[in-house]
């Protein structure tokens, strides 16, 4: 067949088997009507199919829907066995394109479906909005708004489908990102939410709501915002109205996190660079982590100040000469600030000094949203040990001791990640060797009883406990009789866990039995003696209440053997006497 154009396939319209045709999966529409199928049903059995659906041929004479899937669902309901339709021999783009048009043409599309034909149309690469709005005689705004509710999570989606949500509202929600969308819907739109459900709002109540909860003032951030001018996540983008003064908010957190701590570490590195004693800080209100993170994985080490610093001074801000209309106003302002700049020099420079001369330490300490210079007082705890109370650490030792540190630092860090890793390492086909035996004994070592120190060679009775370059030590040549001590010392500390039946407690008894049966079978013979005498007092009450039990028993038995006559037994005797009684008197 040779290849159809669209505009005139309606000249091939034929009849088709429908137990030939199958649904495609280019069709946008995924949702049908229950009720309305049966409607159109009706209708067909009545007036049959008044317009023909629209197939491509597929392999074994079978046909695939380009357009009117619903005409067919209806006629399979209605019963028919064959459907009129526009056979076309066309590519799988065209088919495509053809049924989202389609779709796109009918009144009950839903704004999801609407969404997702655009994006496919634009995804094909055959379209731009601009030839969408000519195509479909929508504005470009309509076509825009209408693209970004393709990108509305599932649950924000489905409320909109099922017009639990308005266009409008959906509209300002799908501006945002998906985390935003995520919280939006668990925290106010998820179903059954007791309070602060912001179903039935206003759109203008939704987007105020947001930006409240949800978006932070650019203002506040110090970094340079060109490329926030343009971007998608600032609201100055997402109005068509906004403040020209105002740099908008961003609603795009982690971008805005992320583009702060660069401009913050930056600015740091510069600071410490300018002053080669100045240390690195945590500010004394609180930090920003990210930025703190920076600089660790940059070699520099942050440290935690103790006691609040004092503030570094602030250089004067230079007048605009623009700002002020009289000329005489201008030079006096321009006079004070040329005293307040030599006195801020001044200040400088003396800090700097005593900073030289160890005296005070410079840090540049590292803040929520800014980088800001401070100095702290030398302190005792800060000098040299060995050295006079009033000495005070040179700057060059400072710096060699920040070496040193550094150094431990480095130490500490391999040593954290090590242990993080060696849970993970397969060693069960790996021979347990000679420095490992060692390392369990270094760890059986704190059990060892101080009364066999001596054993290990350690003579002086002033060690109460063996530290840990005892321990070294000690490990480092163990005899058998040492590793045999060390070994039942540990056994000992941990019996000391043994209780009632328990595993331990009969391990406990094993180890006694090989060590010292003796004293164990007197222990044994003590304390089973007192159980055996109360056992007995015990044997003689269950006894005693034996017998008193049989005898209760003896006596309801017989209660029981009584005529049930509704009588007492004196009762009854009485009744069967008065016969008699009266015979003798007759």
């Amino acid at each position: 067949m040779a290849t159809t154009e669209i505009q005139s396939v309606e000249k091939n319209i034929t009849l088709v088997t429908l137990a030939n045709i199958q649904p495609s999966n280019f069709n946008p529409r995924k949702n049908f009507d229950e009720t309305s199928l049966a409607e159109l049903a009706d209708s067909i059995r009545q007036q049959g199919v008044l317009q023909p659906i629209g197939l491509r041929p597929i392999e074994d004479n079978h046909f695939e829907i380009v357009f009117g899937e619903r005409r067919y669902r209806a006629s399979l309901i209605a019963g028919l066995e064959e459907i009129p339709a526009i056979v076309m021999d066309i590519s799988d783009e065209i088919a495509e394109e053809m049924a989202v048009t389609e779709n796109l043409q009918r009144k009950d599309v839903t704004p999801i479906e609407e969404a997702n034909a655009y994006q496919k149309l634009i995804e094909s690469g055959r379209h731009d909005v601009h030839s969408l709005t000519v195509q479909f005689g929508k504005t470009e705004n309509y076509i825009r708004t209408r693209l970004k509710f393709a990108s509305l999570i599932p649950e924000i989606a489905r409320l909109l489908e099922q017009d639990e949500l308005t266009i409008s509202v959906a509209t300002e929600i799908c501006r945002y990102g998906e985390d935003v969308q995520k919280d939006i819907y668990e925290k106010h739109l998820k179903e059954g939410l007791p309070y602060n459900s912001w179903r039935g709002l206003k759109a203008s109540e939704v987007a105020k709501n947001i930006e409240r909860s949800y978006t932070t003032d650019l203002k506040r951030y110090s970094f340079d915002k060109t490329v926030c001018l343009s971007c998608p996540h600032n609201t100055n983008n997402m109005m068509l109205f906004c403040e020209e003064s105002s740099c908008g908010n961003c609603a795009n957190r982690k971008c805005l996190e992320d583009m702060n701590a660069s401009y913050l570490a930056e600015k740091a590195v510069q600071l410490i660079e300018q002053r080669p004693l100045a240390l690195f800080c945590r500010g004394f209100y609180g930090c920003n982590e990210k930025v703190i993170e920076q600089l660790v994985a940059s070699g520099f080490e942050v440290k935690k100040l103790s006691m609040r610093p004092n503030a570094y001074p602030e250089a004067p801000e230079v007048p605009n000469a623009e700002n002020y209309e009289e000329t005489e106003e201008y030079a006096k302002l321009y006079t004070e600030y040329k005293q307040k700049l030599s006195d801020y020099n001044e200040k400088c420079e003396d800090i700097n000094n005593r900073c030289e001369a160890g005296e005070l330490t410079i840090y540049v300490a590292i803040g929520y949203n800014d980088i800001k210079l401070c100095y702290v007082e030398q302190t005792e705890s800060e000098v040299m040990p060995g050295t006079a109370k009033e000495a005070v650490v040179s700057p060059i030792e400072k710096l060699e001791n920040q070496d040193k540190r550094n150094k431990e630092i480095a130490l500490e860090k391999t040593i954290e990640d090590t242990k993080k890793q060696i849970f993970e390492v397969d060693m069960t086909e790996t021979k347990f060797g000679a420095d490992e035996n060692r390392m369990v004994y270094y760890f059986m070592l704190p059990s060892l009883r101080k009364e066999h120190f001596g054993v290990v060679g350690i003579e002086s009775d002033e060690i109460h406990y063996l530290k840990e370059e005892d321990k070294m030590n000690i490990i480092a040549n163990l005899t058998t009789k040492q590793k045999n001590i060390i070994r039942r010392d540990f056994l000992i500390a941990n019996f000391k866990n043994a209780a009632g039946s328990n595993a331990i407690a009969s391990l406990l008894l094993d180890f006694a039995q090989k060590h010292m049966p003796d004293r164990l079978a007197e222990i044994k013979n003590e304390h089973n003696e007192v159980y055996e005498k109360r056992h007995q007092r015990i044997k003689e009450k269950i006894a005693v209440l034996s017998v008193q039990e049989k005898a209760k028993q003896e006596v309801t038995a017989t209660e029981n053997k009584q005529p049930e006559t509704g009588m007492q037994p004196e009762t009854q005797l009485h009744h069967e006497e008065q016969p008699q009684m009266e015979d003798k008197a007759a």
